[in-house]
């Protein structure tokens, strides 16, 4: 409670905003309204489980999301652009166990034409080969494009991330993984950036892996 001293309008009575204007014994005050928050609905709380999935998911890829979703201009920003894609289109299983439904996500969306992916194999010393073909160089398929690939492995549930990794003209690359990544499925992407980093291709899903001993087998290809 507190009083306050009367205006050239003189004594305040009733509510304003969020404090009620009183007199008690001759002395004004004001005193803070109880706000009753009501519960949230079934539909509210469903909501907010998948921005927050979608977001946990997006968020550490945020600098890769800024150039992926950057031609999306229904959202304030890339980030806003991407969690919007994935609460609609990446989201599998029912409240409260929503999950993302790897196949389906993506880190960009453009024009940019996609790679033909010929060969994913594991190397010595833990390097993942990926080699590929590109169709005739168009203002959508430029030798200079370059790709980013993405590793996301959900049993340690973190992401490696290979930025401007090769040139679409080079063909194949060889990224190195981690030691402690032997033994766990991983799931694969690719996308490109021109350039000028002005335009990308829409993330290729390049299917699920798993490294066993000198081997990386494929364990869901890409559709």
């Amino acid at each position: 409670m507190a009083r306050y001293n009367n205006g050239i309008n003189g004594p305040i009575k009733g509510k304003v905003g969020n404090a009620i204007a009183a007199n008690w014994r001759g002395i004004d005050y004001l005193r803070s309204t109880w706000e009753v928050t009501k519960p949230a609905s079934p539909a509210q709380l469903n909501q907010r489980q998948r921005f927050a999935v979608a977001m946990g998911w997006v968020k550490p890829l945020i600098s890769l999301i800024n150039i992926g979703f950057q031609s999306v201009k229904t959202a304030k920003t890339p980030l806003n652009a991407a969690v919007s894609y994935h609460i609609k289109q990446a989201l599998t299983g029912d409240a409260p166990d929503f999950q993302i439904d790897f196949p389906k996500a993506i880190f960009s969306v453009g024009t940019l034409h996609p790679a033909v992916i010929r060969e994913i194999s594991r190397k010595s010393n833990a390097s993942l080969y990926i080699r590929w073909e590109d169709q005739l160089e168009t203002i959508f398929c430029a030798g200079t494009d370059r790709a980013t690939f993405i590793a996301y492995n959900p049993e340690k549930k973190k992401f490696l991330s290979f930025k401007d990794a090769a040139m679409r003209a080079d063909g194949e690359v060889l990224l190195e993984l981690p030691p402690y990544f032997a033994r766990d499925a991983l799931h694969l992407y690719l996308f490109y950036v021109r350039s000028t980093g002005d335009e990308v291709s829409t993330t290729q899903y390049l299917g699920e892996m798993k490294v066993e001993g000198k081997r990386f087998g494929l364990i869901q290809e890409a559709k």
